[in-house]
């Protein structure tokens, strides 16, 4: 991997707080682009960007850090919403291949339209796979989906997994891959399961979140005394957000060093 940085990306603050409050005390940060930590690992720097939700935002905060500093590998981490009934919450997914879902369908090869399918580096997976392993870590192998709203019904998720095969499902991962894929530099996703595929989260985000998905306070605040009900289950999903999160800076911090 030589010694060029490791680009990290992850779409909210809700999801990079954790995996920064794990890692080494952060450096000062050299780059333009939006929202970037900058962590050393022994002698490999991390640059973590928080991109915001949807493929586009994270194609563009991909594409800039890749304009503006030599790259070593690419990481999407975060959380995503399970696919399979074989994954639990918590879970973490290795990603083997990452699909992006253009147009409300997933494209494959047989459609005869440019592939939208990037494959993990082998490298990273076997890596991530081998600490994972030596953890005794609950963790899966497979495809991660990656679509353009919010999946918030288990009807919803089990048409996705019927229709990609895929074990987990985000809205980043693939985006980030083919901005890399276009400068050949090796990528991996690793997501952490939010809730199974036969869960209704029952919350209606878009009254409440801005357009890089972050909570909007008064909205919030609207939100959560027209629907008390929902206080509970907001609280619950965020300490699973956060436990997974730090998960994930922990794996971080292994995979730097084990590359390096």
């Amino acid at each position: 991997m030589g010694s060029a940085a490791f680009a990290v990306f992850v779409a909210t603050r809700a999801e990079m707080k954790p995996i920064v409050a794990i890692l080494p005390p952060t450096r000062q940060s050299a780059y333009r682009s939006n929202a970037v930590v900058r962590v050393g690992v022994k002698d490999r720097d991390l640059l973590l960007a928080q991109t915001g939700v949807g493929p586009d935002r994270a194609n563009a905060a991909a594409c800039r850090l890749f304009e503006e500093a030599p790259i070593a590998a690419a990481l999407s981490l975060g959380i995503a919403g399970g696919l399979s009934p074989h994954v639990q919450t918590g879970d973490l997914i290795v990603g083997d291949q990452v699909i992006l879902r253009s147009s409300g369908q997933v494209w494959h090869e047989e459609n005869g339209s440019k592939p939208k399918n990037f494959a993990c580096d082998s490298d990273l997976q076997e890596t991530a796979t081998t600490i994972l392993r030596r953890w005794n870590d609950r963790h899966s192998h497979g495809s991660i989906l990656t679509v353009d709203s919010i999946v918030s019904t288990s009807e919803e998720k089990r048409r996705l997994a019927a229709e990609s095969g895929a074990m987990a499902v985000d809205m980043e991962s693939a985006a980030i891959a083919a901005a890399a894929s276009a400068r050949s530099i090796p990528f991996l996703a690793v997501r952490g399961v939010l809730d199974t595929i036969d869960e209704d989260l029952g919350i209606g985000f878009d009254q409440f979140l801005d357009e890089r998905g972050e909570p909007r306070p008064l909205p919030l605040t609207r939100y959560l005394m027209a629907h008390p009900f929902t206080i509970p289950h907001l609280i619950g999903l965020g300490a699973r957000t956060k436990a997974i999160c730090a998960r994930l800076g922990l794996l971080l911090q292994e995979l730097s060093t084990a590359l390096s």
